[in-house]
């Protein structure tokens, strides 16, 4: 009778068991935090390894010009900023970077090439953290380039946006919207003069 107790409760336990999910697979992606899991894991990552405002060379004038000569190079071949009366000029402006309390820089503006216009958004910062794994639904795919510098990568119909993880701890967010190639973006992403070793 015990016997019988005890197969009748592991078959009940068995229908009980809710199957696992399989594992999300991402090119080039040797971890993979799954989207039931990104809220908790979110808050162990945010800001931790970050430099601080006093650590960031854009912080000084000469950087931060010499990052947005950078940035107008690396924009693809007739790319043309629109000016925009109300908003800051395109590039990164070290008095914000002084202002600000997390050392980072940005720079936005709509940008025409051919017969698109659409917003692009750069920002830049500094981190002492390894690569981490990547998130579902926020990485497409992840490449690893031959100086070391890891591409988080994620594209759609009208918006790309990629992520640069440079070896001297540099981070550059480029995401571009209505506008430029995915190619592009990477292009963007992967301009020597953005990162923090590059001289000013």
């Amino acid at each position: 009778m015990i016997v019988g107790i005890v197969a009748v409760g592991t078959v009940v336990a068995g229908l009980l068991h809710e199957p696992q999910p399989e594992p999300i697979a991402i090119p080039g992606c040797a971890e993979v935090i799954p989207p039931e899991d990104l809220v908790r894991v979110n808050y162990a990552f945010v800001s931790e390894g970050d430099a601080d405002v006093s650590e960031v060379p854009w912080r000084f004038e000469a950087k931060a010009q010499a990052m947005t000569d950078a940035l107008i190079v690396a924009l693809p071949t007739g790319a043309v900023v629109e000016p925009d009366p109300f908003a800051p000029a395109f590039g990164f402006d070290a008095l914000a970077v002084r202002q600000s309390l997390d050392g980072y820089a940005d720079a936005f503006g709509t940008v025409t090439v051919g017969d698109r216009t659409g917003t692009l958004t750069v920002t830049v910062w500094l981190s002492s953290e390894p690569v981490g794994p990547c998130f579902a639904g926020v990485v497409d795919e992840r490449s690893t380039q031959a100086d070391g510098t890891v591409l988080d990568i994620q594209d759609s119909k009208d918006a790309s946006r990629v992520v640069a993880q440079a070896t001297d701890g540099t981070r550059i967010d480029v995401s571009a919207n209505g506008v430029l190639t995915l190619e592009q973006v990477i292009d963007i992403a992967l301009a020597p003069g953005l990162r923090a070793s590059a001289p000013a």
